[in-house]
């Protein structure tokens, strides 16, 4: 199987000169995270992300914060190729190219397609690699934030006062409308209150930047009220064909491997589970 059966095939990109507000606007615009980043002439230079900018949040040139050195697959390129490539590299997101020019885009997903047909039976626990980092169910809000920004871990299982997994929370959720949305306002994130391209969905994955710009606040509410607390869960022998489709189908970047107890052993990064294609 080659990329061209599994790649995106209109992707969202930036073309410079661009500013960091135009990529948020279209990070928004299109609910994404990333995206390659092109010339005037449709050749791909680099990618940039979100992460990228919540690093530099002072900077405003996208060609100051983007990633240069993203590597590149043809069309052509077999799967198990792009998959080593995307997993050695630690790349999200690879542009397909066409003598240079973007034609397609590649994610963990799409290779997660790969592994759910090809039926991979070796258990989950073979591609566990990473150890995650915890947070207590008490932590307040705002510091949950900050010890995310600081680790540069923007999910993180969540333990009760016993230890045990209860839930789940990332960046996003932390900026909940409900809790934040009569003190958010857009004419001061920089965003048109008339602009119909917008949505919370697409405002969420962005919203860390502009609480480390001190222009919202979090409140000191602990993470228990705006973790995720139903949870898919993996047993460590699970066969990574139904990992990769339990990935897949909830869009998860992490799924929390637990035993027979459901007390959790680890998680499961989609990025490791690449390395199925790889044996």
């Amino acid at each position: 199987m080659n990329v061209s059966e599994i790649m995106v095939r209109k992707p969202v990109f930036v073309e410079l000169p661009a500013t960091r507000e135009d990529v948020l606007s279209a990070l928004i615009r299109n609910k994404r995270t990333g995206m390659p980043v092109i010339d005037n002439g449709g050749k791909v230079l680099g990618t940039i992300t979100r992460k990228d900018i919540f690093q530099n949040p002072g900077e405003q040139q996208v060609a100051v914060i983007m990633n240069w050195d993203t590597p590149t697959v043809s069309a052509s390129t077999p799967v198990e190729k792009a998959a080593r490539l995307m997993f050695e590299e630690n790349q999200r997101r690879i542009p397909v190219v066409k003598k240079g020019k973007l034609v397609g885009l590649l994610t963990p997903t799409d290779l997660l397609k790969v592994i759910e047909k090809n039926k991979v039976e070796k258990p989950v626990e073979e591609y566990l690699r990473s150890q995650p980092t915890y947070i207590y169910a008490g932590t307040p809000a705002n510091v949950a934030a900050q010890m995310m920004n600081l680790s540069k871990v923007y999910a993180m299982p969540v333990l009760d006062k016993e230890g045990r997994l209860c839930g789940l929370i990332t960046d996003r959720d932390l900026f909940d409308l409900k809790y934040l949305g009569e003190n958010i306002s857009l004419t001061t994130l920089g965003i048109s209150e008339d602009e119909d391209a917008w949505t919370w969905e697409g405002l969420r994955n962005v919203m860390n930047l502009y609480y480390q710009e001190a222009k919202i606040q979090l409140p000191s509410d602990p993470v228990s009220k705006f973790m995720t607390k139903e949870l898919s869960t993996l047993y460590r022998r699970t066969p990574a064909h139904e990992g990769a489709r339990v990935m897949r189908v909830n869009d998860f970047d992490q799924v929390p491997i637990v035993d027979k107890d459901d007390n959790i052993m680890n998680m499961l990064y989609d990025m490791d589970l690449l390395r199925a294609l790889l044996d």
